[in-house]
């Protein structure tokens, strides 16, 4: 694995708190990018897993839940899939909200099972080993690992979390739900920060249309979105983030 990539996934989450002991990143990461290549970098740095599990029982709530599980159903390979439902369910183990658990739903454990850690995988008696020392938890994904034990220590408090990150403020506000996830996929993922219909929204924020409707009048009266008096079709309309929103900073 390159250690470039490594480095710049550490310098992200020392952006957001974890005190990995680097340069942190200039800008505030997004957030569920992060787990997602957290996930794929995890067999190849040892400290990702339990540092990354410590943050999300901290601040598990700032994940937009929905919009993760999306990029899990079209982004994320088998592997690092397998590891983010690990990552999850040991940080719920260990206090994170339950909420999070929509995500791990979607990772699938992998089969044939592996020692977590690359570096076991190539030697049998490493992964007898890693085998035998796995936690259940880490058995039922397939990917062989000790009990997580998490490092409270080593993240930052949420002041200085959210001094150094000041989006962060709109997700914490909302808990994660379904608001957070319809900002971030309009702030990231649609050219022009603007979707065709609330159709279109729902099927690519990862929740039904009623859901996206209701969420979408509270953020309509939050002066968060605007959705369009242009009539699409006989109920559906153009969905665009307010002006003055569409950084992702």
């Amino acid at each position: 694995m390159n250690r470039k990539a490594n480095d710049n996934v550490e310098r992200d989450w020392a952006r957001v708190g974890v005190l990995f002991g680097c340069e942190p990143s200039r800008e505030t990461p997004d957030l569920e990018r992060l787990l997602i290549d957290t996930a794929r970098k995890c067999p190849d740095n040892a400290r990702l897993l339990p540092l990354a599990v410590t943050w999300l029982v901290e601040y598990g709530q700032f994940v937009a839940r929905h919009r993760l599980k999306r990029l899990v159903q079209t982004e994320l390979e088998p592997e690092p899939q397998a590891i983010l439902g690990l990552l999850i369910e040991e940080a719920v183990r260990h206090g994170a909200t339950r909420e999070l658990l929509i995500v791990s739903e979607e990772c699938h454990p992998l089969s044939p099972a592996v020692p977590l850690s690359r570096v076991q995988r190539d030697q049998t008696s490493l992964a007898h080993i890693s085998e035998r020392r796995a936690s259940d938890v880490s058995q039922k994904c397939g990917v062989w690992t000790p009990p997580v034990e998490p490092k409270p220590d080593a993240v930052r408090s949420v002041t200085w979390l959210l001094d150094h990150n000041t989006e962060y403020r709109e997700r914490v506000i909302r808990k994660g739900d379904l608001r957070v996830s319809i900002i971030e996929t309009l702030r990231r993922d649609v050219p022009g920060h603007w979707v065709a219909s609330e159709l279109a929204l729902s099927r690519i924020s990862g929740a039904t249309r009623a859901a996206v409707r209701k969420a979408l009048e509270a953020l309509r009266l939050e002066g968060v979105v605007c959705v369009g008096t242009e009539v699409i079709n006989d109920r559906d309309h153009p969905v665009s983030l307010t002006e003055g929103l569409t950084a992702a900073r």
